[in-house]
């Protein structure tokens, strides 16, 4: 296998890609084959009725048959090509049927490797990249793994049909074989220079068409009509739009000049290749050696022939396209596992209570940095201690937790839960233990039940979810809700769905996380679209309610964990001072320093108005 420069993936082959799309098919929807079974036959079918049509009813004529005989000949050849034609619609609408199931099938794969592969690789640029290109192959009725059955269908059938073609005109002459394909293969030749072309050049093409795609869509986007209307954007806009246009059309035109050139080509080689065929064939008419009837056919069989080779080799060319597609879907599908699934420890016994976390010597370095994002780092909790972690932005806070959590490994040192190192643990099992409220959340848009319990509905214990929620301050704004916990969130797909306040869907995520029931809880600056006043009594509350379980609270408002037992205090990817808050000040060192730039900001601002550091 080679390998592919732009994405440094391997290259399957084309045959290699052929076989593990029949192998999809067979374990997906093996009926499919028959039904492109029937297609390729039914392709070759109809062109031999239809050229052997003639020649017989010719015959029949010049004989002695009754006209009651020359309707039942003609008959015996339209009453099955009326039935293939029928069949062949029929068909090809079971295998669009089909092939959609199929699209269905890869795409369930894309989803799912991109819902459980590990998370260093969702951070990963050519996983995300190898990611997008998959589901771009796979998405929509014309997608390139539902083409690659029409392809197959007609390369097959061209490959039948120029076999039996030849068996035809082996009877006829050796060298108008040769003369056929040698002027087909030059027809060929001479388009492949215009898909060339394009490939050289789409890049141009596609740039056009991205500008001009991105200011139709901000047209018509409320988040760009303000600041359009605002900053009188028109005018740029439309000559930007226009320019882009100009670039398009020109493009264009250079394209239809060269596809105006290879089709007069095309053309030439198209009227010598007939031209030629006729003076042949009826020069063996005039000299008696073929008959009119036979005379049909052959001419007929003849351009079949070109057409049959035409078929192949723009199939190939479609072939070897599409194959990349495949590329695409077997690297991503295939991307490589850091994290110990099947063979790893389980984690029930330790869901009952908080365990010792700790980190020995821990550095991180993100794929590509030219220095750690955390450097050295020993740190231990002890169980159901509350941990807060602060800094300024980039001081390697988040980076610290998705160590802690499992989400990725450290570069250098180990991370160990009650005494044991993380990746020994499997690591979905791991995951059980940590609930988490991240600043960047996800909630889906469904019933407020389903958002608590992250389950369908029939797994979902609706008494367990109406404690969650009032244990977080929410069950009141829920209950004098119309349809109560079925209450749909969000309004994009739901015209009644529910719209909740900052500090709502902050109680909404605390409900979430308590149902989890985790022995850690961990919460990532969620608050951090709040003033400073509503996330420290929230973070207070969550302190008040976590009081069992191993809690870590991070932020860059320092005010805001001094309820916590221990603060560390984070700076360029180290620990740079630990204790509590009073501790801390009395230290009179960087968080004192911190602490003071944002509580005189406040004392400034007394009514807790804007945002600070």
């Amino acid at each position: 296998m080679e390998k592919n420069d732009t994405l440094n993936i391997k290259k399957y082959s084309v045959v290699s890609n052929i076989i593990y799309c029949l192998k999809s098919t067979g374990q997906c929807y093996p009926l499919l084959f028959l039904w492109c079974v029937c297609a390729i036959l039914i392709n070759l079918a109809l062109p031999l009725l239809t050229a052997f049509l003639p020649k017989a009813v010719m015959e029949a004529m010049n004989g002695p048959a009754a006209f009651g005989d020359l309707i039942v000949l003609v008959l015996l050849f339209t009453v099955p090509m009326a039935f293939f034609v029928c069949m062949r619609k029929f068909i090809e609408k079971m295998i669009y049927w089909h092939r959609f199931k199929m699209n269905s099938f890869y795409l369930r794969k894309v989803a799912q490797k991109g819902l459980t592969t590990d998370y260093p690789n969702q951070e990963n640029e050519s996983f995300r990249k190898l990611q997008g290109e998959s589901f771009g192959c796979c998405n929509g009725n014309y997608s390139p793994f539902t083409q690659i059955y029409d392809v197959l269908i007609a390369f097959f059938s061209g490959i039948l049909g120029f076999v039996v073609y030849l068996g035809l005109l082996t009877r006829l002459n050796y060298f108008i074989i040769i003369f056929l394909a040698a002027t087909t293969v030059a027809s060929y030749c001479l388009n492949s220079l215009i898909v060339k072309w394009n490939e050289k050049n789409k890049e141009e093409k596609i740039a056009y068409e991205q500008k001009i795609e991105y200011i139709n869509m901000s047209s018509g986007e409320l988040r760009s009509a303000k600041d359009i209307r605002l900053y009188h954007m028109v005018p740029w806009l439309d000559q930007v739009y226009k320019r882009n246009m100009e670039g398009l059309n020109a493009w264009y035109k250079k394209y239809l000049s060269k596809v105006f050139g290879i089709a007069m080509a095309d053309h030439g080689f198209s009227l010598l290749r007939e031209g030629a065929a006729y003076v042949y064939l009826i020069q063996l008419v005039l000299s008696g050696q073929m008959t009119a009837a036979d005379f049909v056919l052959y001419f007929g069989v003849i351009t079949g022939f070109s057409a049959w080779i035409s078929s192949v080799l723009g199939q190939v060319n479609t072939l070897n396209r599409l194959s990349m597609s495949f590329n695409y879907l077997r690297n991503y599908l295939n991307f490589p596992e850091q994290f110990r699934q099947m063979d790893g420890m389980a984690t029930d016994k330790l869901l009952l209570k908080p365990a010792v976390i700790e980190l020995r010597n821990v550095s991180y370095r993100y794929e590509g940095a030219k220095k750690d994002s955390l450097h050295n780092i020993n740190l231990t909790i002890d169980p159901a201690e509350h941990l807060a972690v602060v800094g300024c932005n980039g001081a390697g806070k988040t980076t610290l937790i998705k160590l802690i959590c499992g989400l990725t490994d450290p570069t250098e040192g180990e991370v160990l839960y009650n005494g044991i190192n993380v990746k020994e643990y499997r690591r979905t099992e791991y995951y059980k233990l940590f609930s988490a409220v991240f600043q960047q959340y996800s909630l889906m848009p469904v019933p407020v039940e389903n958002i608590v319990a992250e389950a369908v509905t029939e797994q979902i214990d609706h008494d367990r979810v109406q404690e969650c929620l009032q244990t977080a301050g929410l069950w009141e704004k829920i209950r004098s809700l119309p349809k109560g916990l079925q209450s749909e969130y969000d309004k994009t797909i739901y015209d009644d769905g529910v719209e909740l306040s900052g500090g709502e869907v902050q109680k909404l995520l605390l409900a979430r996380a308590l149902y989890k029931n985790a022995p850690v809880m961990i919460l990532d600056e969620p608050t951090a679209a709040l003033d400073p006043i509503a996330e420290s009594r929230l973070y207070e509350a969550y302190n008040s309610i976590m009081n069992k379980k191993t809690a870590v609270f991070i932020s860059h408002r320092l005010a805001s964990t001094r309820f916590c037992s221990r603060i560390l205090l984070m700076a360029d990817g180290e620990i740079v001072e630990q204790g509590s808050h009073e501790s801390l000040l009395a230290l009179k060192g960087r968080y004192f320093e911190l602490f003071e730039t944002q509580a005189k900001y406040y004392r400034e601002h007394p009514e807790g108005e804007g945002d600070a550091l």
